[in-house]
């Protein structure tokens, strides 16, 4: 008899482009279809990002998808759509891996767990950003219902199950697939020719508009550079909640014909061999999958020191204070090292962030 694929229900996916959404979808789409099977719950939303390409991917007449109401919006219609929903799936699944930066979505699996006896896999995508006191009293659940930790970085693991698991908790990085992201020099004259430049000097940024990703002081690092270098662009790809305001501080800041609002972008690779510096002075982060991609690319990085420091991984990437002036960032950003960018992907395998080692070592956490 043909051994059936071991089920996991993945909870992480949201309507949002972002790192911990593709992460999900990278890391499931490369997985042995043959010896495992994934479905997905998203609450908050009746649409999902990489649906179309989730449902191509498997093309079984299965539905892999699943919504549920939001916990916080609607408590009494979360709970019927959860108790519905694991009436029907609950006992297929071996393990429900867990994908979040606020231990508070527990809930989505928490008590179901008991009920229909699969084990737990919590994995914590983000080092802070949500209410310390909340974090805590869910906090509290997540350990105790936990078969296995998993975390893509120590501050990460701090923050989302305490200091007593440190040691226990398994650390996977968040893995790029390095044939991708390499440096392309004709997709970066095809994505300048597009914006109306040539040489330039492009700092560029790929992030959600929110508060986490610190556009205020992108705004204000990329003003000092322009007192350096008056033909530099801004080139900045993602959508979010913030983006009219930025838009308006831009205005404000009489920078904003030096700026360009690209929006969602599939093709992100393309857009960092345009870069020629990548900016991410984050409020917080865990290893943010960004970061790694843009170093993939053999862009010279500028990270903040509230990103945990693993995501040092090539000599381009460096870290600088959110405390210092946006005239310290911009002249490490006048004086970056634009050239000799193809051998990066290679180092960035060998240091072991390769999408393929990142699948194989989740591959073995299902095994056990």
């Amino acid at each position: 008899m043909e051994k059936q694929p071991k089920r996991i229900l993945i909870i992480g996916l949201t309507e949002r482009m972002g790192g911990v959404e593709t992460f999900i979808y990278n890391t499931t789409t490369h997985s042995d279809k043959a010896k495992y099977k994934y479905d997905y719950l998203v609450h908050g939303t009746d649409h999902c990002v990489f649906e179309d390409e989730i449902n191509k991917y498997y093309d079984d007449g299965e539905k892999h998808i699943f919504f549920v109401k939001k916990y916080k919006e609607d408590p009494l219609g979360c709970i019927r759509d959860l108790k519905k929903f694991y009436v029907e799936n609950g006992h297929k699944y071996d393990y429900v891996h867990f994908q979040s930066g606020s231990t508070a979505e527990i809930l989505y699996v928490y008590p179901f767990c008991k009920k229909y006896d699969f084990k737990v896999i919590s994995h914590s995508h983000n080092g802070n950003g949500y209410s310390p006191v909340i974090n805590n009293i869910f906090r509290r659940i997540v350990n105790k219902i936990t078969s296995k930790r998993l975390s893509c970085s120590a501050e990460a693991t701090r923050w989302f199950f305490g200091d007593e698991y440190m040691n226990s908790t398994q650390i996977i990085v968040n893995g790029v697939d390095t044939d991708r992201f390499t440096y392309n020099e004709s997709a970066r004259q095809k994505i300048r020719k597009h914006y109306g430049f040539s040489d330039e000097l492009v700092v560029g940024h790929i992030g959600r508009f929110s508060e986490q990703k610190n556009h205020k002081l992108i705004l204000g690092i990329f003003k000092a550079v322009l007192e350096k270098q008056s033909d530099a662009k801004l080139l900045l790809v993602g959508v979010g909640e913030l983006q009219d305001s930025i838009k308006e501080l831009s205005k404000s800041l009489g920078i904003d014909r030096s700026i360009i609002f690209a929006g969602k972008q599939m093709r992100t690779e393309d857009y960092y061999s345009a870069f020629d510096v990548f900016l991410m002075p984050s409020l917080y982060e865990g290893l943010p999958i960004v970061g790694v991609e843009a170093q993939c690319e053999g862009l010279e990085c500028l990270f903040s020191d509230q990103i945990d420091k693993q995501i040092l991984i090539t000599d381009r990437a460096k870290m600088l204070g959110l405390n210092n002036a946006p005239e310290v960032w911009s002249d490490a950003i006048v004086s970056a090292n634009v050239s000799d960018r193809t051998k990066y992907s290679d180092e960035i395998k060998a240091s072991g962030y390769s999408l393929a080692d990142t699948v194989k070592t989740l591959e073995k956490v299902y095994k056990v």
